[in-house]
């Protein structure tokens, strides 16, 4: 049986019963300036990023946000 993943920026990852945005950012050392975050095509806020569950098969995005020239 295939352990239970979800879709982190497209790509499959493995999830794990009570992962958090904030758990996945820090795994993937995701610590930027400006960063969207989205799970199931919503935006969720970083003051939800502690308390946001993730569950099996979700899709999350989470999009660094850059200038240039």
């Amino acid at each position: 049986m295939a352990e239970p993943t979800i879709q982190l920026n497209n790509r499959p990852y493995p999830w794990r019963e009570g992962a958090t945005i904030a758990a996945v950012m820090a795994e993937n050392n995701y610590n930027f300036n400006q960063i969207v975050v989205k799970k199931n095509g919503k935006i969720i806020e970083e003051e939800k990023w502690q308390e946001t569950e993730i569950s099996a098969g979700d899709e999350v995005e989470m999009i660094h946000l850059f200038g240039g020239g």
